[in-house]
């Protein structure tokens, strides 16, 4: 399972992404709180979601500033925001104060989203 974000002017310019970093993604872009509640949320909806450049660009500034420098190179960002140094074991966590640790992203992953957002024309969640 992957998501895709299709630049806004070029369908040449994509990031792909597997759905498991991209929901960690996602939350810490709403923790993150620069952009609307509902334009964060909307990131989670494949042919939804959208940022425009302007958004695109301040989401970047904020992971780069605000989010990376506190990520050492072997963390896991969790989707409740918080941190772990064990690797993805491929476990399935089934019950409610489990399930947050299905989905987690990297520096590996962060730092490639991060350029693309600097760069890309805004883009389409695919």
């Amino acid at each position: 399972m992957g998501i895709t974000l299709v630049d806004q002017k070029s369908e040449d310019l994509v990031f792909d992404v597997n759905f498991w970093h991209w929901r960690a993604i996602v939350e810490a872009v709403r923790r993150l709180a620069v952009l609307p509640a509902e334009r964060a949320a909307a990131l989670h909806e494949p042919f939804v979601g959208d940022l425009t450049q302007d958004e695109a660009r301040t989401v970047a500034t904020a992971i780069r500033e605000r989010l990376l420098p506190t990520l050492e190179s072997d963390d896991r960002l969790l989707l409740d925001g918080t941190r772990t140094k064990a690797p993805d074991d491929g476990t399935f966590y089934r019950s409610p104060e489990e399930q947050h640790r299905n989905y987690g992203t990297t520096r590996e992953v962060l730092e490639p989203f991060t350029r693309y957002c600097e760069t890309c024309a805004g883009f389409q969640v695919s």
